[in-house]
């Protein structure tokens, strides 16, 4: 096992967790502004009946309106534009990190988690809410839920990228990537989503065991940047807590704070690091998501429970001090969830 059971199961249950939120950001984006959103509206029409529809919000103007992908070349289309997207924003990223300009990453890091966080926050409070228009400002309509949102995600932004509090990073990354999926499954299917997990698999595998390049990403995102896209779990293994031990106990033995001060200067422990990448979980997110539309809550829990044990398997069976591509296993979980699905639906 590359972590200890604990951190397991912690990085586990917070992935968990992210797929559920998900579910529920997605569940209320297709309420009010996706397909089930489009099918009441045509209903009320042919029926004369007149419902209250929300004015163009942030939050509408963020995320696309949903697109029926009908014909094989819709599903090419999609998949090539989504995938040439990815590949300019990671060659831009290394292209900047090669010459670095640090601040300019740290800003695009810091407005797409700021644009994540309004994404869910909203969705999320619209369910309590509603979505009724309470205020115009520059221009533009702010609901109840996106006054409470829209504040809400610049105080997380701020403590996530400026205070780099943990506690605050990971519960910030289990809002960000139902935000960010919420901007990809209006556009696909399953079909779609079942292509791009097979492409980000491979080139996750390329990524971590053929170039390596995706360590050195992780690197550089922690040691210069001081951030990280995913997961991040500090924690002391049995020597340091060891280290940790004989330290406090030295510590006992000093009399003046000036001693204590510099006898804790000197020491240097280096803490293990449990991590998991976002795209991790991103994109079974967005495959679930797409799951969930298609066939509803029971397909989707399936495969979240199937790409759960996926997980759980790679972690215990990964060894410590080696980088394993997490998106294949994943994948394969997603796969395994989809093929039950098949049986039931």
């Amino acid at each position: 096992m590359k972590h200890t059971a604990k951190i397991t199961a912690i990085i586990v249950v917070m992935f968990l967790i992210s797929m559920f939120i998900g579910l529920f950001v997605i569940s209320s984006y297709d309420q009010f502004f996706g397909r089930t959103s489009q099918e009441i509206e045509k209903e009320a029409a042919e029926k004369n009946i007149t419902i209250e529809k929300p004015d163009v919000s942030i939050t509408q103007e963020m995320v696309p309106p949903p697109v029926e992908l009908k014909q094989t070349i819709d599903v090419v289309n999609i998949i090539v534009s989504i995938l040439i997207a990815l590949a300019i924003a990671v060659g831009l990223f290394f292209l900047l990190s090669k010459i670095k300009v640090h601040v300019v990453i740290k800003g695009w890091f810091t407005i797409v988690v700021f644009i994540a966080l309004t994404i869910a926050l909203t969705l999320i409070c619209y369910r309590i809410f509603g979505t009724h228009n309470l205020v115009k400002i520059f221009g533009l309509n702010l609901s109840v839920a996106e006054l409470i949102a829209v504040p809400l995600a610049i105080v997380l932004t701020y403590f996530k990228m400026k205070k780099r509090d943990v506690f605050v990073h990971n519960i910030s990354e289990l809002l960000i990537y139902p935000g960010i999926a919420v901007v990809f499954i209006p556009i696909l299917n399953v079909l779609a989503a079942s292509i791009l997990l097979i492409l980000i698999s491979v080139y996750d595998m390329i990524a971590v065991w053929k170039t390596k390049h995706m360590q050195k990403l992780a690197k550089f995102q922690m040691d210069k940047l001081k951030i990280f896209t995913g997961f991040f779990i500090p924690y002391a293994g049995k020597k340091q807590k060891n280290k940790i031990k004989k330290i406090k106990a030295k510590l006992k033995k000093l009399k003046t704070k000036k001693s204590k001060d510099a006898f804790i200067k000197k020491q240097k422990i280096k803490l293990n690091i449990a991590v998991l990448g976002g795209g991790d979980v991103a994109f079974p997110l967005i495959f679930i998501g797409t799951i969930f539309l298609a066939w509803g809550f029971l397909p989707a829990l399936i495969t979240i429970i199937t790409t759960g044990i996926a997980l759980t398997l790679l972690l215990y069976l990964a060894k410590k001090g080696k980088f394993y591509p997490a998106m294949p296993f994943l994948s394969a979980g997603c796969f395994l969830g989809l093929l039950i699905v098949s049986f039931i639906i």
